[in-house]
């Protein structure tokens, strides 16, 4: 539906998603409200579809959300004032990373304990010079010009990069957001995607 408050409320999510994305090239949003659930502070729901993200130091090709039902303040709403959310709802979804997604968040001061850690154990190495996809697994090149090839794996919800041909290396861990939970990982082509929900907590929206 549309109407003055579907606009304000629109609005305001893309305000908020603005403020918590470092970059966004492109962003679509669908809404899903009745005029009475509007006035209640009620949404059905929502759809999004995003390109050229960067979410917590993390550069994203694509992004695919839709979320459960929304409940928010609609006072603030009125007064065009940040979207404050009544209740945490949770989202579903998926995000695609091309290896110069991989690469731009290496480049981060973010990740740099984690590169470093994993430049150490699986390549003997000092400092992680780049990410490359190919052959539907990730490779990992250092500085020096060592390299090693892993697969990725979803186990209880998490991230892990596990190297091929390694006995000595163990899989390890890709540090996450504890409200993020994976499903299923897939690299195709020259494409990481990644499928899973998140919990947005209450009162995020109105906050950077």
């Amino acid at each position: 539906m549309s109407g003055p408050l579907m606009q304000l409320l629109s609005q305001g999510m893309r305000l908020w998603l603005t403020s918590v994305c470092s970059e966004l090239e492109q962003l679509d949003l669908d809404l899903d409200g009745s005029a009475l659930g509007l006035l209640a502070g009620h949404l059905q729901g929502g759809k999004l579809t995003a390109k050229g993200v960067v979410f917590q130091n993390l550069a994203l090709a694509n992004v695919e959300l839709q979320s459960d039902p929304i409940d928010f303040e609609v006072g603030g709403l009125i007064k065009k004032q940040k979207l404050q959310l009544k209740h945490k709802f949770q989202i579903q979804g998926c995000v695609t990373f091309s290896a110069a997604n991989l690469n731009k968040s290496l480049a981060n001061p973010h990740w740099l304990s984690f590169s470093n850690n994993i430049a150490s154990q699986l390549l003997g190495a000092n400092n992680l010079a780049s990410y490359a996809i190919a052959e539907n697994k990730l490779s990992l090149h250092s500085d020096d010009g060592r390299s090693i090839q892993c697969n990725l794996e979803v186990l209880d919800g998490m991230l892990w990069l596990q190297p091929i041909h390694s006995k000595s290396s163990a899989a390890i861990p890709v540090p996450m957001d504890p409200a993020i939970r994976l499903e299923n990982v897939l690299i195709e082509g020259q494409q990481l995607k990644l499928t899973g929900s998140s919990i947005v907590s209450a009162g995020a929206a109105g906050s950077k």
